[in-house]
Protein backbone atom coordinates (compact mmCIF):
# COMPACT_ATOMS: atom_id res chain seq x y z
CA UNK A 1 0.00 0.00 0.00
CA UNK A 2 1.47 3.39 -0.97
CA UNK A 3 2.38 5.68 1.87
CA UNK A 4 0.38 8.86 2.38
CA UNK A 5 1.72 12.01 3.98
CA UNK A 6 0.23 13.83 6.97
CA UNK A 7 1.55 17.37 7.07
CA UNK A 8 0.93 20.84 8.44
CA UNK A 9 0.49 23.57 5.83
CA UNK A 10 -0.10 27.17 6.91
CA UNK A 11 -0.81 25.86 10.40
CA UNK A 12 -3.57 23.51 9.21
CA UNK A 13 -3.67 19.69 9.05
CA UNK A 14 -3.02 18.36 5.56
CA UNK A 15 -2.98 15.01 3.81
CA UNK A 16 -1.24 14.35 0.50
CA UNK A 17 -1.89 11.28 -1.60
CA UNK A 18 0.21 10.63 -4.70
CA UNK A 19 -0.17 8.03 -7.45
CA UNK A 20 1.39 7.15 -10.81
CA UNK A 21 -0.92 6.47 -13.76
CA UNK A 22 0.33 4.94 -17.05
CA UNK A 23 -1.44 7.58 -19.17
CA UNK A 24 -0.32 10.86 -20.77
CA UNK A 25 -0.72 14.02 -18.72
CA UNK A 26 -3.42 15.46 -20.99
CA UNK A 27 -5.64 12.42 -20.46
CA UNK A 28 -5.19 12.50 -16.68
CA UNK A 29 -5.90 16.25 -16.70
CA UNK A 30 -9.22 15.69 -18.44
CA UNK A 31 -10.12 12.96 -15.94
CA UNK A 32 -9.49 15.24 -12.94
CA UNK A 33 -11.04 18.44 -14.27
CA UNK A 34 -13.94 17.67 -16.61
CA UNK A 35 -17.21 17.13 -14.68
CA UNK A 36 -18.24 14.06 -16.69
CA UNK A 37 -15.02 12.31 -15.63
CA UNK A 38 -14.42 13.96 -12.25
CA UNK A 39 -17.82 12.89 -10.92
CA UNK A 40 -16.99 9.23 -11.56
CA UNK A 41 -14.18 9.02 -8.99
CA UNK A 42 -14.54 12.15 -6.82
CA UNK A 43 -16.77 11.92 -3.69
CA UNK A 44 -19.44 14.10 -5.33
CA UNK A 45 -20.75 15.16 -8.72
CA UNK A 46 -19.03 18.43 -9.56
CA UNK A 47 -19.95 21.47 -11.63
CA UNK A 48 -16.90 23.59 -12.40
CA UNK A 49 -16.28 26.82 -14.28
CA UNK A 50 -12.71 25.93 -15.22
CA UNK A 51 -11.04 29.33 -14.93
CA UNK A 52 -9.34 31.26 -12.16
CA UNK A 53 -12.11 32.56 -9.91
CA UNK A 54 -14.63 30.17 -11.42
CA UNK A 55 -17.39 28.73 -9.24
CA UNK A 56 -17.65 25.07 -8.24
CA UNK A 57 -20.68 23.15 -6.98
CA UNK A 58 -20.50 19.78 -5.20
CA UNK A 59 -23.87 18.19 -5.76
CA UNK A 60 -23.70 15.51 -3.05
CA UNK A 61 -23.69 18.14 -0.31
CA UNK A 62 -26.95 19.92 -1.14
CA UNK A 63 -27.33 23.24 0.63
CA UNK A 64 -24.42 22.60 2.97
CA UNK A 65 -21.54 25.10 3.02
CA UNK A 66 -19.37 22.27 1.67
CA UNK A 67 -21.45 22.35 -1.54
CA UNK A 68 -19.63 25.45 -2.77
CA UNK A 69 -16.09 26.17 -3.92
CA UNK A 70 -13.98 28.47 -6.05
CA UNK A 71 -11.12 27.82 -8.47
CA UNK A 72 -8.08 29.62 -7.02
CA UNK A 73 -5.24 28.53 -9.31
CA UNK A 74 -5.30 27.03 -12.77
CA UNK A 75 -2.34 26.04 -14.95
CA UNK A 76 -3.50 23.41 -17.43
CA UNK A 77 -2.51 20.61 -17.57
CA UNK A 78 -0.40 20.76 -14.41
CA UNK A 79 -2.20 22.51 -11.56
CA UNK A 80 -5.69 23.03 -10.18
CA UNK A 81 -6.29 24.53 -6.73
CA UNK A 82 -9.78 25.16 -5.39
CA UNK A 83 -11.68 25.67 -2.19
CA UNK A 84 -14.28 23.18 -1.01
CA UNK A 85 -16.25 24.84 1.74
CA UNK A 86 -13.54 25.78 4.26
CA UNK A 87 -11.10 23.19 2.87
CA UNK A 88 -8.51 23.69 0.16
CA UNK A 89 -7.68 21.14 -2.53
CA UNK A 90 -4.75 21.01 -4.94
CA UNK A 91 -4.32 18.68 -7.91
CA UNK A 92 -0.76 18.58 -9.27
CA UNK A 93 0.22 16.66 -12.41
CA UNK A 94 3.69 16.00 -13.82
CA UNK A 95 5.12 13.71 -16.52
CA UNK A 96 6.59 10.64 -14.85
CA UNK A 97 8.33 7.96 -16.90
CA UNK A 98 5.72 6.15 -18.97
CA UNK A 99 2.85 8.20 -17.59
CA UNK A 100 1.80 10.86 -15.11
CA UNK A 101 2.35 11.48 -11.43
CA UNK A 102 -0.81 12.85 -9.81
CA UNK A 103 -0.71 14.42 -6.33
CA UNK A 104 -3.83 15.35 -4.39
CA UNK A 105 -3.36 17.66 -1.40
CA UNK A 106 -6.21 18.33 1.02
CA UNK A 107 -5.91 21.09 3.66
CA UNK A 108 -8.57 21.07 6.39
CA UNK A 109 -9.17 21.89 10.07
CA UNK A 110 -10.40 18.59 11.52
CA UNK A 111 -7.13 16.96 12.59
CA UNK A 112 -8.81 13.89 14.08
CA UNK A 113 -10.39 13.19 10.69
CA UNK A 114 -7.06 12.96 8.86
CA UNK A 115 -7.01 9.16 8.61
CA UNK A 116 -10.58 9.14 7.37
CA UNK A 117 -9.83 11.74 4.71
CA UNK A 118 -6.67 9.94 3.57
CA UNK A 119 -8.44 6.59 3.40
CA UNK A 120 -11.24 8.13 1.38
CA UNK A 121 -8.81 9.71 -1.07
CA UNK A 122 -7.00 6.41 -1.48
CA UNK A 123 -10.31 4.82 -2.47
CA UNK A 124 -11.01 7.70 -4.86
CA UNK A 125 -7.62 7.52 -6.55
CA UNK A 126 -8.03 3.77 -6.93
CA UNK A 127 -11.30 4.56 -8.70
CA UNK A 128 -9.52 7.10 -10.90
CA UNK A 129 -7.23 4.33 -12.12
CA UNK A 130 -10.28 2.43 -13.40
CA UNK A 131 -11.79 5.57 -14.95
CA UNK A 132 -8.58 6.23 -16.88
CA UNK A 133 -8.49 2.62 -18.07
CA UNK A 134 -12.12 2.75 -19.18
CA UNK A 135 -13.05 0.03 -16.71
CA UNK A 136 -16.08 -0.26 -14.42
CA UNK A 137 -15.47 0.96 -10.89
CA UNK A 138 -15.15 -1.80 -8.27
CA UNK A 139 -17.73 -2.09 -5.47
CA UNK A 140 -17.35 0.56 -2.75
CA UNK A 141 -14.85 -0.24 -0.01
CA UNK A 142 -14.80 1.76 3.25
CA UNK A 143 -11.17 0.80 3.88
CA UNK A 144 -11.70 0.03 7.58
CA UNK A 145 -8.38 -1.75 8.16
CA UNK A 146 -6.50 0.95 6.25
CA UNK A 147 -8.20 3.66 8.29
CA UNK A 148 -7.02 2.10 11.54
CA UNK A 149 -3.52 1.66 10.10
CA UNK A 150 -3.37 5.36 9.20
CA UNK A 151 -4.63 6.40 12.65
CA UNK A 152 -1.49 4.79 14.06
CA UNK A 153 0.79 5.98 11.25
CA UNK A 154 -0.42 9.59 11.63
CA UNK A 155 -0.22 9.26 15.45
CA UNK A 156 -3.86 10.27 15.83
CA UNK A 157 -4.19 7.86 18.75
CA UNK A 158 -2.03 10.10 20.94
CA UNK A 159 -3.71 12.38 23.51
CA UNK A 160 -3.47 16.05 24.34
CA UNK A 161 -2.11 16.41 27.89
CA UNK A 162 -2.54 19.67 29.79
CA UNK A 163 -1.98 20.92 33.34
CA UNK A 164 -3.79 23.83 35.02
CA UNK A 165 -4.70 24.84 38.59
CA UNK A 166 -3.24 21.67 40.06
CA UNK A 167 -5.26 19.36 37.78
CA UNK A 168 -3.96 17.39 34.81
CA UNK A 169 -6.17 16.46 31.86
CA UNK A 170 -5.63 13.78 29.23
CA UNK A 171 -7.91 14.16 26.20
CA UNK A 172 -8.34 11.67 23.37
CA UNK A 173 -10.22 12.50 20.18
CA UNK A 174 -10.68 9.52 17.88
CA UNK A 175 -12.62 8.96 14.69
CA UNK A 176 -14.56 5.69 14.94
CA UNK A 177 -15.77 3.44 12.14
CA UNK A 178 -19.30 2.94 13.46
CA UNK A 179 -22.29 5.17 14.30
CA UNK A 180 -22.69 6.69 17.77
CA UNK A 181 -25.49 4.30 18.74
CA UNK A 182 -23.33 1.29 17.92
CA UNK A 183 -20.34 2.75 19.80
CA UNK A 184 -22.58 3.37 22.83
CA UNK A 185 -23.65 -0.27 22.89
CA UNK A 186 -20.08 -1.46 22.37
CA UNK A 187 -18.95 0.64 25.34
CA UNK A 188 -21.40 -1.06 27.71
CA UNK A 189 -21.10 -4.49 26.04
CA UNK A 190 -23.26 -7.55 26.47
CA UNK A 191 -24.10 -9.49 29.59
CA UNK A 192 -21.68 -12.42 29.69
CA UNK A 193 -24.37 -14.72 31.10
CA UNK A 194 -27.45 -13.81 29.07
CA UNK A 195 -25.82 -12.35 25.97
CA UNK A 196 -28.16 -9.36 26.16
CA UNK A 197 -27.07 -5.78 25.52
CA UNK A 198 -26.26 -3.99 28.77
CA UNK A 199 -27.89 -0.63 29.45
CA UNK A 200 -26.24 2.52 30.74
CA UNK A 201 -26.55 2.90 34.52
CA UNK A 202 -28.53 5.87 35.78
CA UNK A 203 -26.88 8.86 37.46
CA UNK A 204 -25.69 7.81 40.91
CA UNK A 205 -25.46 4.13 39.99
CA UNK A 206 -22.18 2.18 39.70
CA UNK A 207 -20.47 1.67 36.34
CA UNK A 208 -19.02 -1.80 35.82
CA UNK A 209 -17.16 -3.38 32.86
CA UNK A 210 -19.07 -6.07 31.00
CA UNK A 211 -16.15 -8.49 31.26
CA UNK A 212 -15.99 -8.13 35.07
CA UNK A 213 -19.36 -6.85 36.36
CA UNK A 214 -18.27 -7.37 39.96
CA UNK A 215 -15.66 -4.60 39.57
CA UNK A 216 -16.82 -1.00 40.05
CA UNK A 217 -15.09 1.53 37.78
CA UNK A 218 -16.95 4.54 39.14
CA UNK A 219 -20.26 6.25 39.80
CA UNK A 220 -22.27 7.77 36.98
CA UNK A 221 -22.64 11.56 37.07
CA UNK A 222 -24.18 12.20 33.62
CA UNK A 223 -26.01 10.06 31.06
CA UNK A 224 -27.48 11.16 27.73
CA UNK A 225 -27.70 8.12 25.46
CA UNK A 226 -26.15 7.68 22.97
CA UNK A 227 -24.04 10.82 23.20
CA UNK A 228 -22.66 11.55 26.66
CA UNK A 229 -21.62 9.60 29.73
CA UNK A 230 -19.54 10.80 32.65
CA UNK A 231 -18.51 9.26 35.93
CA UNK A 232 -16.40 9.80 39.01
CA UNK A 233 -13.70 7.15 39.16
CA UNK A 234 -13.84 4.90 42.21
CA UNK A 235 -10.72 4.58 44.43
CA UNK A 236 -9.93 1.24 42.76
CA UNK A 237 -11.37 2.11 39.33
CA UNK A 238 -8.18 3.40 37.78
CA UNK A 239 -6.04 6.53 37.48
CA UNK A 240 -7.71 9.94 37.56
CA UNK A 241 -10.89 10.95 39.31
CA UNK A 242 -13.21 12.13 36.51
CA UNK A 243 -13.95 10.66 33.08
CA UNK A 244 -16.23 12.08 30.41
CA UNK A 245 -17.06 10.38 27.10
CA UNK A 246 -18.72 12.23 24.23
CA UNK A 247 -19.93 10.75 20.94
CA UNK A 248 -20.80 13.12 18.10
CA UNK A 249 -21.05 13.07 14.32
CA UNK A 250 -17.65 12.55 12.72
CA UNK A 251 -16.51 12.12 9.15
CA UNK A 252 -17.96 9.61 6.71
CA UNK A 253 -16.45 6.71 8.61
CA UNK A 254 -18.70 7.13 11.68
CA UNK A 255 -18.94 8.80 15.08
CA UNK A 256 -16.32 10.98 16.73
CA UNK A 257 -15.24 9.90 20.21
CA UNK A 258 -13.81 12.33 22.73
CA UNK A 259 -12.69 10.83 26.04
CA UNK A 260 -11.33 13.14 28.74
CA UNK A 261 -9.87 11.96 32.03
CA UNK A 262 -8.56 14.32 34.69
CA UNK A 263 -7.04 14.12 38.14
CA UNK A 264 -4.91 15.86 40.73
CA UNK A 265 -2.32 13.18 41.55
CA UNK A 266 0.60 13.75 39.12
CA UNK A 267 1.82 10.19 39.56
CA UNK A 268 -1.40 8.90 37.91
CA UNK A 269 -1.13 10.92 34.69
CA UNK A 270 0.99 8.47 32.67
CA UNK A 271 -1.06 5.52 33.90
CA UNK A 272 -4.20 7.35 32.74
CA UNK A 273 -2.79 7.48 29.22
CA UNK A 274 -2.40 3.71 29.20
CA UNK A 275 -5.66 2.70 30.87
CA UNK A 276 -8.02 5.19 29.26
CA UNK A 277 -6.19 5.59 25.95
CA UNK A 278 -4.62 2.27 24.98
CA UNK A 279 -7.26 0.54 27.08
CA UNK A 280 -10.68 2.16 26.79
CA UNK A 281 -10.29 4.21 23.60
CA UNK A 282 -8.18 1.62 21.82
CA UNK A 283 -10.55 -1.19 22.78
CA UNK A 284 -13.62 0.73 21.61
CA UNK A 285 -11.95 1.67 18.29
CA UNK A 286 -10.99 -1.97 17.69
CA UNK A 287 -14.52 -3.13 18.51
CA UNK A 288 -15.94 -0.49 16.16
CA UNK A 289 -13.67 -1.67 13.34
CA UNK A 290 -14.69 -5.29 13.94
CA UNK A 291 -18.36 -4.26 13.80
CA UNK A 292 -17.79 -2.29 10.58
CA UNK A 293 -16.56 -5.38 8.71
CA UNK A 294 -19.19 -7.69 10.23
CA UNK A 295 -22.39 -8.54 8.30
CA UNK A 296 -24.31 -6.01 10.43
CA UNK A 297 -21.81 -3.23 9.72
CA UNK A 298 -21.66 -4.00 5.99
CA UNK A 299 -25.46 -4.01 5.77
CA UNK A 300 -25.68 -0.71 7.67
CA UNK A 301 -23.24 1.02 5.29
CA UNK A 302 -24.85 -0.33 2.11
Amino acid sequence: MPSDQFLTVDGRPTVRVERHYPHPIEKVWRAVTLPEHLGQWFPSPVEIDLRSGGAMQFGAFGGDAAAHGTVEELDAPRLLTFTWGKDRMTFELAPDGDGTRFSLTHIFDDRAGAASFATGWEMCLAGLRHVLAGEPLPPPDRGIARHEELVREFELDRPDVTQADGRWTVRYERQLTCPAGVAWDLWFGTDQTTGEQRKAPAVGEPLTPYMAPEFVIGTMTEVDAPRILAFDVSPTGGPGDRVRVELSDGTGHGARLVLTVSGTDPTERDAARDQWGTGAVGHLAAAAAAWAISPAGIAASA
